[in-house]
């Protein structure tokens, strides 16, 4: 699948929590539409609170900011941050489908540091979890008395860091796997994200640079590379030359609508039936469940 430059904006929770202000509508519907109208690719949302303590201020969890937003935008991706050391896999996996349904095929998730091992296994589990309740078993067949062939809901029964048998009790997603986000910070989270995720977040282009170069290119998965950037009010918003786009950050309430105007373009296309994984120009993901025991057999 071809790949324009993508652009993502970084919101910190502080910001977010004061643009979603339930006392203010008017602000939370305005950056809804400015965050559509500019033509990024994706908003991440609590990415400054995976590895944070205890704060003083109180912000809004980024999975309700997500839920929030997904009502009053159409097209932007909203890439939700959840650390499994500090929710379990089948209840990020829960929220995130039930968000892609909500937000028609748009959630990514970016997942926490932490232990690698304990991440990679998160990864699987929610991805099984997701495949678990086949959305082509829904078949509302009203003659025979039949919403879904349960028979096709099955148990992933992983056995890893985490044990999980599920089934979900949702079913798979608009975009099969929203993808996944990763911003690793040590060579062993390098590779893991290499072999695991759909979108690696590196600090900058000579990051990304030696990024291709340790990687065999012929070998790739299907990734997309990204840097961050560092905004600030005047600052050029150029896109990146080593990766595959930018993540702006350092926007704060007053200076959203500037940065926004400073990367604005024209949206590529204005489909909202296009999902996250279409804007990053991702294949259709892979089958990573099969031959499960059905949760529910009929005699």
């Amino acid at each position: 699948m071809s790949r324009h430059s993508v652009v993502g904006l970084h919101v910190d929770a502080a910001v977010v929590t004061e643009l979603l202000d339930p006392r203010w509508p008017a602000r939370r519907e305005e950056f809804g539409r400015s965050i559509d109208e500019s033509g990024i690719d994706f908003v991440v949302l609590g990415g400054d609170r995976l590895d944070a303590g205890e704060s003083s201020h109180a912000t809004i969890d980024a999975t309700v900011a997500a839920t929030v937003l997904a009502r009053h935008t159409t097209s932007v991706g909203l890439v939700v941050a959840g650390a499994p050391v500090r929710d379990h896999p089948f209840n990020l996996a829960r929220r995130l489908g039930s968000l892609d349904h909500g937000s028609h095929g748009r959630v990514g998730w970016l997942i926490g540091s932490g232990p690698v091992d304990a991440a990679v296994d998160a990864v699987s589990v929610v991805r099984k979890l997701w495949e678990s309740w086949p959305a082509d078993s829904i078949v509302d067949d009203a003659e025979r008395g039949i919403f879904a062939e349960s028979d096709r809901i099955v148990y992933i029964d992983h056995a890893g860091t985490f044990s999980v048998s599920g089934p979900l009790n949702v079913p798979e997603p608009p975009q099969r796997k929203p993808p996944v986000f990763w911003r690793p910070s040590t060579a062993a989270e390098l590779v893991a994200a290499r072999r695991t995720a759909d979108a690696v977040i590196l600090a900058d282009e000579d990051a990304a640079r030696r990024y291709r170069a340790h990687f065999d290119p012929d070998a790739a998965r299907d990734q997309v590379l990204l840097v961050d950037r560092q905004w600030t009010p005047g600052g050029v918003s150029s896109l990146a030359k080593e990766a595959d786009g930018v993540v702006f950050r350092g926007a704060t309430t007053t200076t959203v609508p500037a940065l926004l105007d400073a990367v604005r373009r024209e949206p590529i296309l204005r489909d909202p039936r296009r999902t996250l994984r279409d804007r990053l120009g991702l294949q259709t993901a892979e089958t990573v469940l099969s031959g499960g025991r059905s949760a529910f057999p009929v005699s």
